[in-house]
């Protein structure tokens, strides 16, 4: 029996590092960094974004590629006419389409724009994906803080709840005081009820961004951080006017759109088929070598040059109202940016510390008893309401920064 006991022992102590990592694997906490390798490797929307770049680079192969040469057989049966014997007779021939260079030229330059085309859109996605999480990641984070000051609020509550019933047993204390505690304590379970449901809704909706690929109840880490350089919009719109990749997309469509223009106009040009073919017949053989050329007497692509020309214009003009909206978008998130660091400022200067200062004064004055129980509440939700306008504060310049990031195409944390 105490063999078997020593076994079962040493079976848990190998075991046991086993077990609490497993345990630790189901509640993983994860950095904003991880989180957005994870959201680039697991979001959904990223494969489809690949397969698209990947037909077209079909296309270019396609676009590169020589016309095929054709090969003609015929063959039948004979006589002559002077002696009547039976001879066979066959032809055959080989053709092969010789395009004008600069068709082809013009048609392989545009499919390669086009890859170009595809791969700025697969960047701008994931600048947007990027942003999407940082927003969701400090969402999660906010409420995550507002969370622990609502448990911080219940744990106090319950504590006053305690005090008040002990002073209204003890006759120091009128009966109404203790119903206003638990009036409170009521509010304080609503508060830290709403702040819990609210922290799952912004985890659901960070792990969608993540292609659900984390645990229902996985952990962040991180803090909210106010960046040492404040940047300045002409620096912010210079970037995204010359770098941004819906800039490089739109400029490459238009550069694609110029190329299928050339080659519109290099069809004019019909194709040259050459034909080379041998012909046996009953009494002779037969060599020779042709061309086929269409003859554009009756239409010249106009259709086709009319289309293209003004498909390149369109793209002409996208790039102009792409500019136009990223300085308008720019410049509307620097304000959010600037007046979010304002602000801040306002809060660590000194409202954060005397909202805390007010709530000890009426936290002393309560047990002094120099002040009444509903004082000390009030005191007590200006600061929680301080406190959750300061978090939210902190959101909303890390939705600032995300949105500007996303925009002028740079990091803007340093």
């Amino acid at each position: 029996m105490k063999r078997i006991i020593f076994i079962f022992s040493l079976i848990l102590t190998f075991l046991s590092p086993i077990i609490s990592h497993a345990g630790e694997e189901d509640n993983k906490v994860y950095t904003l960094e991880e989180l957005l390798t994870i959201a680039i490797e697991q979001n959904p929307s990223i494969p489809v974004f690949k397969a698209n770049l990947e037909a077209s680079r079909g296309e270019v192969v396609s676009a590169k590629a020589y016309p095929n040469p054709e090969i003609e057989f015929q063959g039948n049966s004979g006589k002559t006419i002077d002696t009547g014997e039976s001879k066979s007779e066959y032809s055959i021939g080989i053709g092969q389409v010789v395009e004008w260079p600069g068709k082809r030229y013009y048609r392989k330059k545009s499919a390669e724009a086009g890859v170009e085309v595809l791969e700025n859109d697969l960047e701008d996605f994931r600048l947007q994906l990027k942003a999407e999480v940082k927003k969701a990641f400090f969402r999660l984070l906010s409420d995550k803080k507002i969370l622990e000051t609502a448990k911080e609020n219940l744990k106090t509550v319950d504590e006053i709840l305690k005090t008040v019933g002990i002073r209204v047993k003890a006759g120091e204390a009128p009966e109404f005081e203790l119903v206003k505690a638990r009036v409170e304590m009521l509010r304080a379970e609503k508060e830290f009820k709403r702040a819990n449901n609210l922290l799952t809704v912004s985890r659901t909706s960070l792990n969608a961004l993540l292609g659900n690929s984390l645990e229902h109840d996985f952990g962040i880490e991180g803090e909210f951080r106010i960046p040492e350089k404040k940047y300045e919009l002409p620096a912010l719109l210079s970037n995204a006017i010359e770098r941004h990749p819906l800039i490089l997309k739109a400029t490459k469509d238009a550069e694609a759109k110029g190329y299928s223009l050339e080659m519109e106009k290099a069809s004019i040009f019909p194709d040259v088929t050459v034909r080379g073919f041998f012909d046996r017949e009953i009494d002779k053989d037969a060599y020779g070598i042709g061309l086929s050329i269409p003859i554009p007497f009756w239409y010249q692509r106009k259709g086709e040059i009319t289309t293209a020309r003004g498909e390149l214009a369109k793209a002409e003009a996208e790039i102009f109202k792409t500019r136009i909206e990223l300085s308008r978008l720019i410049t509307e998130q620097y304000q959010n940016y600037t007046t979010a660091l304002d602000q801040i400022e306002v809060f660590d200067k000194g409202l954060l510390k005397e909202a805390s200062e007010a709530l000890r004064i009426a936290d002393l004055s309560y047990k002094q008893g120099e002040s009444g129980l509903l004082d000390y509440l009030d005191t007590q939700r200006v600061y929680r309401s301080t406190i959750a306008e300061y978090y939210q504060s902190l959101f909303e310049l890390e939705v600032s920064i995300a949105s500007l990031e996303r925009i002028s195409g740079v990091p803007i944390q340093p």
